[in-house]
């Protein structure tokens, strides 16, 4: 996938109010407070990954109607595109990778991490027989997007607690997106690769008719898992909100936190629904999402209260690339919500 994110179009008022009685009615009633007016617009950009569908049902359920006129969903489609955006401001709400959160709070952006919204979204696909494990890679090579970046970097801390050497016992081949990977390994060019979701997904469907269908060898998240005794898995994608907001209108920032909890609950009770919600902010169809959703650990949780499994997640990544964060580890106001 390639190309800006399109802007959502607004609810209605009706579609508003009657999404806000929806909400109520499940207990996640909005904060009342006597503070900020209400606002015109609010741009909140989802990531090119399943975790956007939360986001969707947030805004299809109204329950921002009391603090936002028109809230406004589109999606980044590059790493450049996400920071440009958080760093000048554009984003009020933006879903991102922790870690991207983390740097771009460490080099100077006034962000908050409001919730980790999912645990694990990485998988290594293939055609080749041979592997059927993350340690038959040996030898292999393996096409991967970012170099530098989280997925990178999470296929090189899985591979040294197996006892291999990224550099030596295995051949990474990197490429600019992950659209570019979906294109190598479809195309005949590579025989194995890693992806995110819905990326998996749409790779296995496109192939599953051709003579050599592309395979889900591993799971990253449960050898992670299993090799660091963390079964939560990692929390690698989060829900971020600027400090202006944060700071003028902390009751919307609480409502969008109650409102991502609600709307994973309602992800997993209603996958079909979900895939068709999501299908026009990710230019995905719907068949792809509905069979992502599975596979990408849907868990929101406030950041404050997850902390220390986020510490942990950010101190293997800089282990492996100790400039990744762009400095220390974050500080406790990073962090949104009631500590654990």
């Amino acid at each position: 996938m390639s190309g800006r994110g399109r802007p959502g179009r607004p609810l209605s008022r009706r579609a508003a109010l009657s999404g806000v009685a929806a909400v109520a009615a499940t207990g996640f009633a909005p904060a009342r407070t006597r503070a900020a007016p209400r606002r015109d617009r609010l741009t909140i950009a989802g990531m090119p990954a399943t975790p956007t569908v939360l986001l969707a049902r947030v805004l299809e359920t109204g329950a921002l109607a009391p603090y936002v006129e028109a809230p406004q969903l589109q999606v980044w489609r590059t790493l450049d595109e996400l920071r440009a955006g958080v760093r000048s401001g554009a984003y009020d709400v933006v879903g991102l990778p922790t870690d991207a959160a983390a740097a771009l709070f460490n080099g100077g952006a006034a962000i908050r991490l409001l919730d980790v919204v999912a645990w694990g979204l990485l998988y290594l696909v293939g055609r080749d027989a041979s592997v059927t494990r993350i340690e038959d890679l040996a030898g292999r090579r393996i096409t991967v997007a970012f170099r530098g970046e989280a997925p990178d970097l999470i296929v090189r801390l899985v591979l040294r607690r197996l006892g291999l050497d990224p550099d030596r016992d295995v051949s990474l081949d990197y490429v600019a997106t992950p659209a570019e990977t979906a294109r190598r390994l479809l195309e005949g060019e590579t025989d194995l690769a890693v992806v995110p979701e819905p990326l998996a997904t749409a790779i296995l469907l496109r192939s599953a008719a051709s003579a050599a269908p592309v395979r889900r060898i591993a799971d990253l998240t449960a050898v992670y898992g299993a090799l660091t005794g963390r079964p939560r898995g990692l929390p690698k994608a989060g829900l971020a909100v600027s400090e202006a907001l944060v700071e003028t209108n902390p009751a919307l920032v609480t409502t969008l936190h109650r409102a991502s909890v609600a709307a994973a609950s309602w992800v997993r009770a209603e996958p079909a629904a979900a895939a068709r919600l999501g299908s026009e902010p990710l230019a995905l169809p719907a068949a792809v999402i509905e069979g992502s959703l599975p596979f990408f650990r849907l868990d929101v949780v406030a950041a404050a209260s997850v902390r220390t499994n986020l510490e942990q997640y950010f101190g293997e990544l800089a282990a492996v690339a100790p400039d990744v964060l762009g400095g220390s580890l974050p500080p406790a106001r990073f962090y949104w919500g009631d500590p654990a």
